[in-house]
C-alpha cells in the first residue's frame, strides 16, 4: 500500500549541507541584525497566521505558537527553513491518490462520514469522498513549505524571528 505515491515522491530532495550552509548563513545575520517589531508581526501576518495561532490571532492548522520563544533562535530558523526536520506526528503530510489520478496532499484534520477533510498548505479546507480515495499514505514531510528562504526575503525573517522570540511564555497554561 502507497507504492504508487511512493514512486510520486521519489527523488524529493533530502535535508543535505545546503540548508545546513542556509541555516548557518541566516543564524549569523540575525546575530547582527537590529529589528522592529512592528515589522515582524506583519511578516507574520503575511505569512504564517493562515496555518498558525499566535495569541488571539491566525488559525489552528498547524502547532499554535504561544510560548515559540523559549526554543531560541537557532531553532526557530530550523523550524521555518527546515519545516519536516522535527515534524510531530500530528503535522504530518497525508497524501491521497483519487481514483481520478490526482495526488492530493494536506493535513488530515477529521473525518466526516463518507468524506475526509484535509487542509493544504495555505489553510484552506478541502474534501474528499472517501469513496475517491485509492490510495493514501502519510509521510515523514511537514505540510508547512520548505521554501520559505525564496519567499521570505532574509530581512523579513530576522524580523519574523524577532518576533517569535518575544512570546517566550504560553497563553491560558497551554
Amino acid at each position: 500500500s502507497g507504492a504508487r505515491i511512493a514512486k510520486l515522491v521519489a527523488g524529493l530532495p533530502e535535508p543535505a549541507a545546503e540548508i545546513e550552509k542556509l541555516l548557518a548563513d541566516r543564524r549569523r545575520a540575525f546575530a547582527s541584525a537590529g529589528t522592529n517589531s512592528e515589522r515582524g508581526r506583519t511578516v507574520y501576518k503575511q505569512h504564517c497566521a493562515a496555518c498558525h495561532q499566535l495569541g488571539s490571532e491566525g488559525k489552528k492548522v498547524g502547532p499554535v505558537l504561544d510560548g515559540i520563544g523559549l526554543r531560541g533562535p537557532d531553532r526557530l530558523f530550523e523550524d521555518i527553513l527546515d519545516p519536516s526536520r522535527n515534524v510531530d506526528a500530528a503535522f504530518r503530510t497525508t497524501t491521497i491518490l483519487n481514483k481520478q489520478g490526482q495526488v492530493l496532499s494536506g493535513l488530515l484534520m477529521r473525518e466526516e462520514g463518507a468524506t475526509l477533510i484535509l487542509v493544504d498548505n495555505k489553510g484552506m479546507e478541502f474534501a474528499v469522498p472517501k469513496a475517491d480515495v485509492e490510495e493514501q499514505s502519510t509521510s515523514g514531510l511537514s505540510l508547512m513549505p520548505g521554501n520559505w528562504s525564496e519567499v521570505i526575503p532574509a530581512a523579513d525573517l530576522n524580523e519574523l524571528v524577532a518576533e517569535l522570540l518575544r512570546h517566550s511564555t504560553k497563553v491560558n497554561g497551554q
